[in-house]
């Protein structure tokens, strides 16, 4: 691609790995060519066409047909496929090796993420989406800030800092959107994104870069039957105590990298993750009455201090996951300095956990963060080469709630 400043011949793309529906190839706008599958009449919609053939693979997976096409039709970048979903503990080392991230995902769930993941490594990030017949686009942390820093354009998170209530968030497939509609929000990504990579903050007069990609933040607006279709609207600046890009940020790349961030749980989604045996799992019933090997096993809530202090079960010791990953950290680093270690050993040595043989049930909100400690627990050696059954309560407390105190409060 010539630029005025430049040969840009090394475009890297990320891919997504979901598999190819006929409803995502009738929606794909991104290619120049395309056809309409004669096996479902009444489609005019372009679909993504596999080597010029007529009928591409249905249920195949999208990345290589799209790697294929994009080829095909520009040879002169390199196209880099992952084929991987992208987790909040691949999106660091993933995002890093790019200069500009383009977010074409359509799920409050993914945005905070890649946004988080931008900021971290120092990327600015151009995010658009579209419904129906509307589209949105904004360019976030740019100029990228240094993480932690008060300097810098405004992340996702501060633009948003709440998540929509889940219910409300409605995916392309459910509310149907108007393929150009995404076309066009597709091109104004492809310019922003040539905007950033083509300058260095400033043009070639010295004025800063105007538009979406300057020093005034801003949300542009489409809708297809508004006159005019696009209308600019003014965002404030970096939230001061922002948790992800201000000089309170809390959020780290230990911390992603980890997997304690549940990105579904803050969106509002209830979603189990299973990285888990069932054979290391009890039902939420099963607490009140399991025994192994005639003793009561010991209740290991993990969540924070300050959920613990709302609510807790009685008899639960409180062990936060992040003191649990800490304590891991510190040990595959060798890190003797670390006290997270030393602060865990001591909270399972209390009276009633000293019996090496005594069961471990590991409890959360919602039974994501439980399956977590109960996988580093193991890996520090609390299981006793296996002598020992650590696990976690399914569902967490909203099964708590659910099945056995209906009075149990939600917060």
């Amino acid at each position: 691609m010539a630029s005025p400043f430049g040969s840009i011949d090394n475009i890297r793309i990320r891919i997504s790995t979901l598999e190819s529906e006929l409803r995502d190839l009738r929606e794909q706008l991104a290619l120049a060519e395309g056809f309409a599958d004669k096996n479902v009449p009444s489609v005019p919609s372009p679909v993504l066409p596999c080597n010029g053939k007529e009928n591409p693979a249905i249920n195949d997976w999208r990345w290589p047909l799209a790697a294929e096409e994009y080829t095909r039709l520009n040879p002169n970048p390199r196209y880099v496929t992952h084929p991987e979903h992208l987790t909040s503990v691949t999106s660091v080392k993933l995002i890093e090796n790019y200069d500009v991230v383009l977010d074409c995902t359509d799920h409050p769930t993914s945005r905070y993420l890649i946004s988080d993941a931008a900021v971290l490594v120092g990327r600015p990030l151009v995010s658009a989406s579209a419904l129906r017949t509307d589209g949105q686009l904004m360019v976030l942390n740019n100029p990228p800030n240094n993480h932690g820093k008060a300097d810098g354009g405004p992340c996702y998170r501060c633009v948003f800092p709440k998540p929509p209530p889940a219910e409300s968030v409605v995916a392309c497939g459910e509310g149907g959107i108007l393929g150009p509609v995404v076309g066009v929000m597709g091109v104004l990504m492809a310019l922003e994104a040539i905007k950033i990579i083509a300058s260095t903050n400033k043009t070639v007069e010295g004025n800063i870069a105007g538009g979406l990609s300057g020093d005034t933040p801003s949300m542009l607006l489409f809708s297809a039957y508004n006159n005019p279709p696009f209308r600019s609207v003014r965002l404030r600046g970096k939230r001061a105590r922002c948790i992800a890009c201000s000089d309170a940020a809390t959020i780290t790349k230990e911390a992603l990298a980890s997997g304690s961030l549940d990105y579904a749980v803050f969106c509002g989604i209830k979603k189990q993750i299973a990285v888990l045996d069932e054979s290391e799992r009890v039902k939420v019933k099963d607490v009140l009455e399991s025994k192994h090997n005639g003793k009561a096993p010991i209740i290991l809530d993990v969540r924070d201090a300050t959920q613990f202090d709302i609510c807790h079960i009685d008899g639960s010791i409180n062990v936060p996951y992040s003191l649990i990953e800490s304590a891991f950290r510190a040990r595959q680093n060798k890190d003797s300095e670390d006290q997270s270690l030393g602060a865990l050993c001591n909270a399972l040595s209390q009276p009633q956990t000293r019996p090496g043989d005594i069961s471990i049930y590991c409890l959360c909100r919602f039974g994501n963060d439980s399956q977590l400690a109960v996988r580093r627990l193991k890996q520090l050696g609390f299981d006793s080469d296996g002598k020992r059954w650590i696990g976690d309560v399914k569902g967490g407390l909203s099964s708590w709630k659910r099945d056995v105190d209906p009075s149990w409060p939600e917060y």
